[in-house]
Order: structure tokens, then sequence, then C-alpha cells
């Protein structure tokens, strides 16, 4: 694969694909979704790869689903996160996946692990996104990821606010209701395997795991230490995933102090350039 188009190109797992295939000598062109969510963390970001010649960057207002890439992944790992589902960007999506050249590209589509509990009710436009998808003509990767952590993970998570909260810069931590406390990935590990997928030319739905018990809780042990039990509200047995998704244990598992310390890194460095 020599091109791609990445939709929410500054989301947390979206922004660390794209450095990925920058890395790996691809051309990529970003679709910007403007958010509330736009920050002096989006514009760092945006330094940080701007420079490349391989990357453009465009708004989602211009972009066109034109067959010049050989690979579109839609990040809404964010997106039905913590903002919710906004249904004008739902929308937004199918109408411009409806005029997609599909005779050359393949789909990458990066979801919530909660999407794909047996027991989760999803909302109306997100039920619309995935069915419109699974009647397309072609190639469909899909992936649902648990929670995620290691450098730029955003503050709305709870690994991240408990490293403000050791900082003293905000209150006690509380966990989101769209948290998934049941495992966790590094970034990178969970990038490379979502890439190795793509590149082996896999389609179908895959749930990512970490393999071990009670990573998430391991890693909030590791950063909160004794202040955990008092913090942490009571853990919820592991939801049940649809049948018809595969679960995949990943290869790699990056050591939790090795990665919580690449995170805590990052923010320091922000921290810093912020002044």
């Amino acid at each position: 694969m020599e091109k791609a188009a990445i939709l929410g190109v500054y989301d947390f797992i979206a922004y660390s694909l794209c450095k990925y295939m920058l890395n790996d000598g691809m051309e990529i062109v970003g679709v910007h979704i403007a958010s509330k969510h736009d920050d002096y963390f989006t514009d760092e970001k945006r330094m940080e790869i701007g420079r490349n010649a391989n990357f453009s960057e465009i708004s989602f207002k211009e972009w066109k689903t034109t067959g010049e890439n050989e690979l579109m992944i839609i990040s809404l790992y964010d997106h039905f996160n913590k903002d919710g589902t906004k249904e004008e960007i739902t929308k937004g999506i199918i109408k411009k996946l409806e005029n997609m050249d599909r005779s050359s590209q393949t789909l990458i589509l990066i979801l919530p692990a909660r999407l794909a509990s047996k027991h989760e009710k999803l909302a109306d436009s997100q039920l619309d996104l995935l069915r419109f998808i699974e009647k397309m003509q072609i190639s469909v990767l899909e992936i649902y990821l648990p929670t995620i952590y290691g450098p730029w993970q955003p503050e709305e998570y709870f690994f991240q606010q408990s490293l403000n909260y050791l900082e003293g810069e905000s209150s006690i931590p509380v966990i989101a209701k769209w948290e998934w406390t049941h495992d966790a990935l590094y970034i990178e590990d969970a990038v490379e395997t979502i890439m190795e997928l793509a590149e082996s030319g896999k389609e179908g739905k895959y749930f990512f795991a970490s393999g071990k018990i009670n990573l998430w809780r391991s890693c909030i042990d590791e950063l909160l230490g004794k202040q955990t039990e008092s913090i942490l509200r009571k853990a919820e047995r592991t939801p049940e995933i649809k049948d018809f998704i595969k679960v995949m244990i990943l290869k790699k598992n990056e050591n939790i102090s090795i990665g919580l310390l690449n995170q805590k890194e990052q923010y320091f460095r922000i921290r810093e350039s912020k002044g």
C-alpha cells in the first residue's frame, strides 16, 4: 500500500496510525473533523506530522472519497466514546461513502470495544452507519478496541486523569460510563496489529484483547498505588462479545511500566511546551 486517507486524523488512534504509516513511507491524506476537542493538543499533533512531505490535511467538508487511495481508515473510537454520537457527523460519513469509488479501496473501521458487547444498545445513527458499511461492495476490516493507553491518550480517559491528579492539576479521577475497564492495550501494539491485518488483506470483524487478566486494573495499580481502592468503583463483569466478532489476542504486549512511563513522559513534554 502506498496511499491512504484517514478520517479523524487527530483522534488518538488515527493519529498513531498516521505516524506509523508516514514512517513506513506512505502518502497520507488526513481528514480533520473539527470538534469542541480541538485545542492545543491538536495544534501540537499538526506541527509534529505537518512537516512530513507525504502528509496533507483537508477538512471533512473538502474530503472526496476518490479511488486515489488504496486504504481508507475511519476512526470512530473517540467519536463513539467521549464525543457521544453526533448524528450530523455519522450521516455526513454515510453521504461521503455513498459517493466512494469502491473498485479498489480497502476500508478500516476503528470502533470502541463496548459496541462489540452483546448487550450494548447502539444509537440509531451508529446502527445506520454500520449497516450501510456492511452493504458496501468493498473489503472491510472492522476493529474493536478496549482502553488504549500510551502517548497522546485523551484527558478524558482514566489513566490520563490519574496522571493529572497525581501532579495536582485536577480533582480525583472519575471513570466515564463509556470507558472499557475490562482490558487495556498499549497504543503501538494495537497500531502494529491493525496494520499487519491490513497488509495481509484480512477482512472481517476483530475484537483486540491482551489475553491477560485484569490488565486495566494492573495499570491503575501502577499509576495510583495505595490510592486505587479509594478511587475505583467495584469492578463489573466482562461483557460477552457478539458471536460474529472474532476475539484476537495480540502477540505483543508492552510492559505496563514502560507503556505508562512513555505516556507520562509525553504528558510532561506537552506540559512544558505549554509553559
